[in-house]
């Protein structure tokens, strides 16, 4: 806590608040990145699985309609 009383002695109060603000923003980029990455890589990983269901039901169509071509 001196530290802080420290920088606000020698820098003055707004550059410490500023310095502080800048921070945040930063530590809330990263963190919204992390978090639409993580959403995304999870909605993807549905999507996909929605996709294979769709091709097995593909495959079975296609089998049954050469089965009865033939």
């Amino acid at each position: 806590m001196e530290q802080v009383f420290e920088l606000i002695e020698g820098y003055g109060l707004s550059v410490v608040l500023l310095m502080g603000a800048l921070y945040v923003l930063y530590q809330f980029a990263f963190f919204s990145i992390k978090e639409v990455k993580v959403g995304f890589e999870k909605r993807h990983e549905d999507l996909r699985k929605q996709m294979n269901e769709v091709k097995e039901k593909l495959n079975i169509i296609l089998e049954f309609i050469k089965k009865n071509e033939k």
